[in-house]
């Protein structure tokens, strides 16, 4: 289990970011993180990844990963978590990837890195798991450099990199908001949903209302750096009690009809 505890993170001339921030991600559950532009959503994420910003500290609270506190941990414990304790897809996969390495280099390196394969182990569990994201041109894939692929693809990538680690934990920021056409929106909703079945928690921060109710379990909802509502998914969409998320929720109600996801589900 992950819990957020009392999490306050300002900017080093003093700026509230975050204040008093509290939650928890559970195996097997999504949590969705909520709230107009500014909020903070994304600050948290990078809080608990602890890719933070230079000018950002974390100055109060705990982030407790099986009970121990990372903020307590050096910045190489932290970086030895990502991979197989903590995934992350990026709202721009391009961001994800080294420029000047192939695809497959990096895929490979990550996955000797991370789980102790071989080089030729690695290479092949780097070929399986594009394979499983409907990437059947593996050798093309594999070969290229991340400019001569498209945004759709390069996110399933990532997701090929999660599926082969196999993370406890999963973050994601926008994950859709990149991406330009349904199928493949839909794509990595099915792929985020095999991870939660798959008794991953997901964290996924997101101002799609579609996309939270589709996925998420639990929501809280951030507001000017402060958490203003929180609580089951589907209570937060039939009776929230906050002004801004009644009118995220009367927006929401508004727009349901004939859109992609609720099309998808039928």
């Amino acid at each position: 289990m992950l819990e957020v505890r009392n999490l306050a993170v300002h900017t080093l001339n003093g700026k509230m970011l975050l204040d008093d921030i509290s939650f928890i991600a559970r195996p097997g559950i999504c949590a969705g993180i909520t709230g107009p532009s500014g909020s903070g959503k994304t600050t948290l994420l990078k809080a608990i990844l602890g890719v933070s910003d230079g000018n950002v500290l974390v100055n109060h609270g705990e982030i407790l990963l099986d009970d121990s506190n990372l903020l307590k941990r050096s910045a190489v414990e932290r970086r030895n978590l990502c991979g197989t304790d903590l995934g992350f897809i990026p709202q721009n996969p391009m961001t994800a990837f080294n420029v000047y390495f192939t695809i497959g280099a990096q895929m490979s390196e990550t996955f000797q890195k991370r789980l102790g394969l071989c080089k030729k182990d690695a290479k092949q569990l780097s070929i399986d798991t594009l394979k499983k994201v409907n990437l059947p041109d593996t050798d093309r894939v594999y070969a290229a450099y991340p400019n001569q692929l498209s945004g759709g693809m390069l996110q399933r990538i990532t997701l090929a990199v999660l599926i082969g680690l196999n993370p406890k934990y999963v973050f994601a920021d926008e994950p859709t908001s990149a991406l330009d056409e349904v199928n493949k929106q839909y794509f990595l909703i099915e792929q985020l949903e095999r991870l939660k079945k798959n008794n991953s928690a997901v964290v996924l921060v997101s101002h799609d209302d579609q996309l939270l109710q589709k996925l998420c379990d639990e929501i809280i909802v951030l507001q000017n750096g402060k958490l203003i509502e929180e609580g089951r998914a589907d209570m937060i969409f039939s009776n929230p009690a906050n002004e801004w998320t009644r009118e995220f929720v009367t927006l929401s109600n508004f727009q349901k009809k004939g859109t992609w996801i609720w099309n998808k589900s039928q």
